[in-house]
């Protein structure tokens, strides 16, 4: 299963910074791609994947805050979510 998740304006102005080496533009706006994505109280937990000064592929976890997600989708594979 993929996530996309997309983020406000207010969560890329506050955040874009510090995802910078997760996040990805897309015809929406900028998104994480994710392995898992719930919401969890008042932050949503994100499982997403980078690659690293190494080069190597490193999967995080985040606790990004509910007000800075738009919208999420999830499809079998990345190709079925729509705003990608």
């Amino acid at each position: 299963m993929a996530f996309g998740v997309l983020l406000t304006d207010e969560g890329v102005a506050e955040l874009g910074a510090t995802l910078k080496d997760y996040l990805s533009d897309g015809p929406a706006g900028k998104f994480l791609p994710c392995k898992e994505a719930s919401p969890d109280r008042s932050f949503f937990h994100l499982v997403s994947e980078a690659r690293n000064a190494d080069g190597a592929m490193v999967e995080v976890e985040l606790y990004i805050p509910n007000r800075y997600i738009k919208l999420v989708m999830s499809g079998l594979e990345r190709k079925h979510i729509g705003f990608l």
